[in-house]
């Protein structure tokens, strides 16, 4: 069966009660991909039936012992089923695995949760061939604001959509650290049961990736001292040079592509699809691609590599070739 959205194919086996005996689950968004692999391990075994059902974790398990689980008839019940986690199966290969995918039994089902999988792979196809490919991504902005919504309402919490815009911007669409921050201000503001701006600037703001947006803002406007305090308070924060060029790459990257497509004339939902950022934050990328020409974004772009390759190659230690790189965006 080919790639399909991991909700949908998971949430139609459940309600149709049909399923694959091969389940290879991935995508970058971990807290979607964790509550469907225990809401269909949920469906399909008891994880409490050590008879039945084994879980297997890492990149060092034993494929044999894999093998010999999956392949042996369940104990009083309908089926064995056999969790498999960051095995790195789908990346490096494994031939104990291409023969059980082989000699599976109808009356088990394994279910593989990776980070790593290479679509080339002969794992990878045989699954497409065998079973089912399950992927997870980040919801598109509604369907995130429905579920932080959903959040704060089962506590009979409000919040409006302006001040949820201001959440996800403060600390990005992983919906695991929105879990986690939601979490934090339920309890800060159960008692007056709203949650309005000031409680998500006390709480939220990511003071990495804001201090990051205020130094692309500083730089556009050619602001040195208010660049060079930044760049000072994210060493104070002790995070690393690469990290902050990391960063700072990446910014003029998404830069240079919103001009292209400011260019192109899109509008700005055309944008965000481009550029892979949530509607919301493509008038920063235009605000920040304002302060520069095309050319001078190909320029900053090309510092950006030059200070990553000077750093690999050990021609500059990391933190000068930082400092040294945003000395030379600011001209």
């Amino acid at each position: 069966m080919a790639e399909e959205n991991g909700m949908n194919i998971i949430n139609s086996h459940i309600e149709n009660n049909s399923y694959s005996n091969i389940y290879l689950l991935g995508g970058d968004e971990k807290y979607l991909l964790n509550q469907y692999k225990n809401k269909l391990l949920g469906a399909i075994t008891d994880v409490n039936d050590t008879m039945n059902f084994c879980a297997f974790k890492g990149s060092n398990i034993n494929s044999d012992e894999i093998y010999s689980f999956a392949t042996t008839m369940p104990f009083f019940a309908d089926r064995r089923v056999v969790l498999v986690e960051g095995s790195d199966f789908f990346k490096k290969g494994n031939e104990t695995i291409e023969k059980l995918f082989e000699d599976i039994p109808e009356t088990t089902i394994i279910v593989f949760s990776e980070d790593n999988i290479d679509k080339r792979s002969k794992l990878y196809k045989a699954v497409v061939k065998k079973g089912v490919t399950a992927f997870f991504s980040t919801p598109d902005e509604r369907t995130l604001l429905v579920w932080l919504k959903s959040l704060f309402s089962k506590d009979g919490i409000s919040i409006n959509d302006k001040t949820l815009y201001k959440l996800i911007e403060g600390v990005g669409t992983d919906m695991n650290t929105l879990f986690n921050e939601v979490e934090k201000l339920k309890s800060y503001c159960y008692d007056k049961k709203i949650v309005n701006d000031e409680d998500v600037d006390v709480l939220c703001v990511n003071q990495i990736e804001g201090k990051i947006f205020d130094m692309m803002d500083a730089l556009s406007r050619k602001d040195k001292k208010k660049t060079i305090d930044l760049y000072n308070d994210l060493v104070l924060l002790r995070e690393p040079a690469m990290r902050i060029l990391f960063l700072i790459a990446r910014q003029f990257n998404l830069c240079l592509k919103t001009k292209l497509a400011l260019q192109s004339n899109y509008d700005n939902s055309k944008i965000a699809s481009v550029i892979k950022v949530p509607p919301f934050a493509v008038k920063k990328y235009i605000g920040f691609c304002n302060g520069y020409t095309y050319d001078e974004l190909v320029e900053k772009v090309n510092l950006c590599q030059e200070a990553d390759s000077d750093i690999k190659s050990g021609r500059m230690r990391d933190a000068l070739a930082v400092e040294t790189l945003i000395i030379n965006l600011l001209h």
